[in-house]
């Protein structure tokens, strides 16, 4: 399939619909008939011609020419949009690219202290060798039969043992 590249003078330029027009001017200078329609209608007294209407719906008509005139190519209603933008934007950005490891990290500090409860600590009850056990210690180290052998494994524990010697 083929595919062309639409330049982009093509793709910006505004269609003119009436004289030279675009649809959001037009767009713009219908609003003013739709203001009064309301004006008219909802303020009191209703459905009838009073002076502050008039003045009401010409200063929105004013208002609506104004915005609809053209400066450099765009309306300036555009130019009033652009401008809100820029004045909206974020002042100041900030951006800190340091991980966890080398920020500082401030730790809030309770103002109260908290008082620990003291906890009983129980201790582990080791069983003191019996003088059987230490007598078959010392036979198994005086004894030519067995062999003491220490064995270090992969996480760094080291396992004692008693093997026997075959002759």
């Amino acid at each position: 399939m083929r595919t062309r590249v639409i330049p982009a003078q093509i793709t910006t330029v505004e269609d003119r619909i009436a004289g030279n027009f675009s649809l959001t001017q037009i767009i713009i200078l219908l609003t003013p008939v739709l203001f009064a329609t309301l004006v008219y209608s909802l303020l009191p007294p209703t459905m009838m011609f009073v002076w502050y209407k008039l003045g009401i719906i010409l200063a929105f008509v004013v208002l609506a020419i104004t915005l609809a005139i053209r400066v450099k190519g765009k309306i300036i209603l555009s130019w009033l949009f652009i401008l809100a933008r820029y004045n909206l934007r974020p002042k100041f950005y900030v951006f800190n690219k340091n991980n966890s490891f080398s920020r500082v990290v401030y730790k809030p500090v309770k103002k109260e202290a908290v008082k620990k409860k003291h906890l009983e600590v129980k201790e582990k009850i080791i069983e003191e060798p019996t003088v059987k056990d230490i007598l078959r210690l010392k036979h198994f180290l005086n004894s030519e039969d067995f062999n003491l052998t220490y064995r270090t494994n992969r996480k760094g524990g080291l396992n004692v043992a008693f093997e026997k010697v075959s002759k």
